[in-house]
C-alpha cells in the first residue's frame, strides 16, 4: 500500500514521523493528519513495549495522552511522572476546561473517566521534534507499575465505519478526501470502492460495496408510531442514543424537548462540554478543529468556500433513520461526536459514554424516567496497538458502567475485511482473555442487502456477535443541495424547461440515500433491540433494567434467527 506524508509525498518504509510509514491496515490522508493533530504508530520504528513487544499500527493524537480524572487531578502523581520523564525533556500538563458547565459536570463524573493531558516539551529541553506520546507512554510503563498507570493510554483517532461517495478509504474501507485511495480501497467510476486491485475482465476491480451516499427517491410513508408513549407497556418510549455526526433536518426526524414527544432529542449541554474540551486543547497546542458545539449534522465544514459536501456529512441522520425504520416507537438521543470527515477520538467517545452513564444513574437514583437511556448505537471505532487489558481498559470500563445500568451498547465491527479487533466492538468478546467480554455489548458485522451473505468489506471474527444488512441500505439524509452536478448536462428535446442530465451525486433534496458500511448494520440491530424493549414492562432499578435488557436482546436474537441474519 502506498501511504502519504503530510506534504502529500508517497512514503514507503517509514520513519515513525507523523503521517509517514503507515502500515497496510491503517492510513490517513494528509489533510486529516494535520486537521486532527494525528500521528501513525509504525511498528518497525516505534519504541517496543515492556518485554520488547512490538505494537501494531494505530492512529493517535500527536500531543496528548488519556489519563483518568483521579490521576489528572492528583498533583503528586503528575509530579512523579514528570520527574521520571525529565530525561526525555517532556512533561504532562493537565488542561481541564474551566467553564461553569464543566465544573458542574465534574461533580457527577466518575473519577475513572479519562481526559486528555497535554504532552509537551519542557522549557529547558533541547529537541528537534515534538515528543511522541507513544514513547512517553512506553517509558512510563517501564518505570511504574500497571496499578500506577491503570487507564493511561494513547488518545486514539477513531473513524466512522461507513463507505462514502468519493471512495477514499481510511484503513481499507472508511473514506476521506476526494478520490485518493488508501488502504485496500480503489475508487472506481463514481467512487464505489473496489478491492485490493484484483482485476476482473478488462481490469475493473471486484466490487466490495454498493451505495456511497447516493441520493434515491423513496415512495413509502413515514414509519408510524403505534401509540402515545404512556400507552406502551413501560409507559415511555425506548431511548436510543446515537453517537455520530449529529442530526439534520428531515420530516421523519422531528427534533424537540422530551415533553413534546419528539422523534429526536438533542443535548446542548453535552455539545457544550465536548466543545469546551476540544477548545481547551487546541488553544494550548495550536491548530483549530471545526466546532462540535452544535447538535446539527453539517454539510460543508471543510471547504466552505467551495461548498463541497463533506465525506461523512449526513452520516448521523442516516443512522437515525435506520433506528426509526426498525423501531418507530423509539426516541433518539443524538450526540454529535464525529466531525464531517468521519473522524473523532476515543476521548470524545469516552466523554459521551460517561455523560450518558451519569444521566442514567441520576434517573435511576431519583426514580424518574426522562433521563433513562436503553440502547447506545456506536458506528465508529479504531484498531488499538495492543489487545491487552491496559490498552482496552478505558473503553471496556466505560461500556461496562453503562451495561451495568441495563443499557445495551451496539457497536460497528468495521469495514476493512479483517479479523483484527476493532474497538469498542471487539470488547464484546476476546478469546485471548485480554478483556472480560460483555454480553450487553453487541458487535455488529454487515450482510449484503439480501441478508444471505456477508458483505465483502465487513470485518469478521469470534468477537463479531450479530449480523444485519449494511450494504446498499436506504435511509434518511438532510435535505441538502451540494455544488456538484452530473457529468452530463444538455438541453432537453421536448421540454425546454427541463434539462437532460446524469445523476447529481450531492443533490440530497429527496431526503433519502443509499449507503454502505457496518455503520448502518449497527442501528438496524439497535432498532430491533429497542422494538423489543418497547413491548416490555417498565424496570427502574439497576438489576431489573439489566434483566429487561438481556430479555430484549434474546428476543432480538430470535428475530435475527428467523430472518436468517446469522453467520
Amino acid at each position: 500500500m502506498a501511504t502519504m506524508s503530510p506534504s502529500g509525498d508517497q512514503a514507503s518504509g517509514g520513519s515513525g514521523d507523523e503521517g509517514e510509514g503507515l502500515s497496510e491496515v491503517v492510513g490517513l490522508p494528509p489533510g486529516v493528519v494535520i486537521r486532527h493533530r494525528a500521528r501513525a504508530l509504525n511498528p518497525s520504528t516505534a519504541v517496543p513495549s515492556r518485554g520488547n513487544r512490538k505494537p501494531d499500527t494505530t492512529i493517535y493524537r500527536a500531543d496528548t495522552l488519556l489519563v483518568p480524572l483521579r490521576i489528572a487531578r492528583d498533583d503528586e502523581a503528575l509530579a512523579r511522572f514528570n520527574e521520571a520523564l525529565q530525561p526525555l525533556g517532556v512533561e504532562l500538563v493537565r488542561l481541564l476546561p474551566e467553564t461553569d458547565r464543566w465544573q458542574a459536570a465534574l461533580r457527577t463524573f466518575d473519577d475513572g473517566m479519562a481526559v486528555p493531558v497535554l504532552v509537551r516539551l519542557r522549557e529547558d529541553a533541547v529537541a528537534d521534534r515534538a515528543p511522541d506520546p507513544w514513547t512517553v507512554l512506553v517509558n512510563l510503563r517501564r518505570k511504574f507499575s500497571d496499578d500506577d498507570l491503570a487507564g493511561i493510554s494513547l488518545e486514539h483517532v477513531a473513524h466512522a465505519a461507513s463507505v462514502e461517495m468519493h471512495g477514499t478509504p481510511y484503513g481499507s474501507g472508511v473514506p476521506y478526501g476526494s478520490g485518493v485511495p488508501y488502504g485496500s480501497g480503489v475508487p472506481y467510476g463514481s467512487g464505489v470502492p473496489y478491492g485490493s486491485g484484483v482485476g476482473q475482465g478488462g481490469g475493473a476491480g471486484i466490487p466490495l460495496a454498493s451505495g456511497t451516499r447516493n441520493p434515491v427517491r423513496l415512495f413509502m410513508p413515514e414509519p408510524h408510531r403505534t401509540c402515545d408513549p404512556t400507552s406502551l407497556p413501560s409507559g415511555r418510549r425506548p431511548v436510543v442514543a446515537v453517537l455520530d455526526t449529529g442530526i439534520g433536518t428531515h420530516p421523519w426526524l422531528r427534533i424537540g424537548d422530551v415533553a413534546s414527544d419528539p422523534v429526536v432529542e438533542v443535548s446542548p449541554e453535552f455539545q457544550g462540554l465536548l466543545a469546551d474540551l476540544e477548545t481547551t486543547l487546541t488553544d494550548a497546542s495550536g491548530g483549530v478543529l471545526p466546532s462540535l458545539a452544535s447538535y446539527e449534522d453539517q454539510r460543508d465544514v471543510l471547504q466552505p468556500l467551495l461548498g463541497v459536501t463533506d465525506s461523512h456529512s449526513g452520516h448521523g441522520t442516516f443512522v437515525a433513520g435506520l433506528v426509526v425504520q426498525n423501531c418507530p416507537d423509539a426516541r433518539i438521543l443524538s450526540l454529535r461526536v464525529l466531525h464531517t470527515d468521519g473522524i473523532t477520538t476515543d476521548a470524545s467517545v469516552l466523554l459521551a459514554l460517561e455523560w450518558l452513564r451519569a444521566r442514567v444513574q441520576n434517573a435511576i437514583d431519583t426514580e424518574t424516567t426522562e433521563g433513562l437511556v436503553d440502547v447506545v448505537s456506536v458506528s465508529l471505532g479504531f484498531y488499538p496497538e495492543h489487545t491487552d487489558n491496559q490498552t482496552g481498559l478505558l473503553l471496556a470500563e466505560a461500556v461496562r458502567k453503562l451495561t451495568d445500568l441495563g443499557v445495551v451498547v451496539v457497536a460497528a465491527a468495521g469495514n476493512d475485511s479483517t479479523t483484527r479487533p476493532f474497538v469498542p466492538a471487539a470488547l464484546a468478546f476476546n478469546p485471548d482473555g485480554s478483556n472480560t467480554g460483555n454480553p450487553l455489548l453487541v458487535a455488529v458485522g454487515a450482510l449484503n442487502a439480501s441478508g444471505t451473505s456477508v458483505a465483502a468489506f465487513s470485518n469478521e471474527g469470534d468477537w463479531v456477535t450479530r449480523w444485519a444488512p449494511g450494504n446498499a441500505v436506504v435511509s434518511t439524509v438532510p435535505l441538502w443541495q451540494g455544488p456538484e452536478g452530473g457529468g452530463l448536462d444538455t438541453a432537453g428535446d421536448g421540454n425546454p424547461a427541463m434539462r437532460r442530465t446524469s445523476p447529481d451525486p450531492d443533490d440530497l433534496t429527496t431526503g433519502f440515500a443509499v449507503w454502505a458500511g457496518t455503520s448502518f448494520a449497527t442501528p438496524v440491530i439497535a432498532g430491533l433491540i429497542a422494538k423489543h424493549l418497547a413491548g416490555s414492562a417498565a424496570a427502574q432499578g439497576q438489576a431489573e433494567r439489566g434483566a429487561r435488557a438481556a430479555e430484549a436482546l434474546a428476543q432480538a436474537d430470535q428475530e435475527l434467527k428467523e430472518r436468517g441474519w446469522v453467520n
